[in-house]
C-alpha cells in the first residue's frame, strides 16, 4: 500500500485519515494536496471552522440554485479572495451569517468583498443554519465599508436587498451584463 498523501486522499476522500496514514505533518500533507489539485470544495465543510463549514455549505446551496454559475473556488483558484462564482459577466461572492442577538435586537454580520454582487444567506432563526435561510443580494455600489457589514431586519441592507429564493436566478440574470 502506498503512503503517498495524494493516493491516500484519493482512495479515502478523508483528509484526516489520509494524513494519519501517510505519517506526514498536516501542513506538509495539505501543501502536497493543494499542489496536486485534488482537494475538493467540501474539504472546507469537513475540516474547517464552523463558520467556514457553513460558508462552504452556502456556496453549495448557491451552486444548486444556479448550476450555470462557474465556481471559481474549484475551477480557477481555491478560496479566491475576491469572488466565489462567475455568472455570465457577473462576479458573485457568496456569504453566510448566523443569527446573533444583542438584547432584543437580532442581527447578522459579514465581511464585504469586491465582487459585483454579494449573495448572503442569513440564518432565519437561531439553530436553523441553512434551513430556509433569508437571502440578500447586495450590489457593490451599496457597500460603504471595508470591514464588516451589519444587517438588522430594519436596516436598508435587509429591507432593500432581501430576495425570495425563487427570484434569485431572475435577479442575477437581470444584473448580468450591466456592470461591464
Amino acid at each position: 500500500m502506498s503512503n503517498d498523501i495524494v493516493d491516500l486522499y484519493l482512495k479515502y476522500k478523508d483528509f484526516e485519515k489520509a494524513v494519519q496514514l501517510s505519517g506526514l505533518p498536516t501542513l506538509i500533507a495539505h501543501l502536497k494536496l493543494l499542489k496536486s489539485g485534488v482537494l475538493e470544495i467540501d474539504d472546507k465543510i469537513k475540516y474547517g471552522s464552523e463558520g467556514g463549514k457553513l460558508g462552504a455549505l452556502a456556496e453549495q446551496k448557491f451552486q444548486k440554485m444556479i448550476p450555470e454559475a462557474i465556481n471559481y473556488n474549484t475551477i480557477v483558484k481555491k478560496n479566491n479572495p475576491i469572488f466565489d462564482f462567475k455568472y455570465g459577466d457577473l462576479t458573485i461572492d457568496v456569504k453566510y451569517s448566523s443569527l446573533h442577538k444583542r438584547g432584543n435586537t437580532k442581527y447578522w454580520q459579514v465581511r464585504p468583498s469586491k465582487a459585483d454582487l454579494i449573495v448572503i444567506y442569513l440564518e432565519s432563526k437561531a439553530g436553523r443554519k441553512l434551513d430556509s435561510p433569508e437571502i440578500l443580494v447586495i450590489p457593490q455600489a451599496f457597500i460603504y465599508t471595508k470591514s464588516t457589514l451589519f444587517v438588522t431586519p430594519r436596516n436598508e441592507l435587509y429591507t432593500n436587498f432581501l430576495v425570495q429564493e425563487e427570484d434569485l436566478k431572475f435577479i442575477l440574470s437581470e444584473y448580468n451584463g450591466v456592470f461591464n
